[in-house]
């Protein structure tokens, strides 16, 4: 068996071993960790919506099938038609 390259030397992994361990108090690490955004929860109206019960049956079929919620599966459902709507609404306002 053949290598591509010569082995480290100890002394360079020993360097190696100790740049890694270092790594938490790389200054820059720690300001991305400070630049993280925080999520916060929106608040939220409750809304009566009256729909077919077909399609409230395919929406908890969805919700079984994937373990998403149906909140969450009615927004993944309008976000491309409310994206463009909005911006319809930008354009329609310049």
């Amino acid at each position: 068996m053949s290598f591509n390259k010569p082995p480290i030397p100890k002394s360079e992994k020993e360097k190696k071993a100790e740049a890694f361990m270092n790594l938490i108090d790389d200054k820059e690490i720690i300001e991305k960790q400070e630049r993280q955004r925080t999520l916060l929860k929106e608040k939220t109206k409750a809304v009566l919506i009256r729909f077919p019960i077909s399609l409230m049956d395919d929406l908890k079929e969805i919700a079984a099938l994937s373990g998403i919620s149906i909140n969450a599966i009615c927004l993944e459902l309008l976000r491309p038609s409310i994206k463009k709507k909005l911006k319809e609404l930008e354009e329609y306002n310049k």
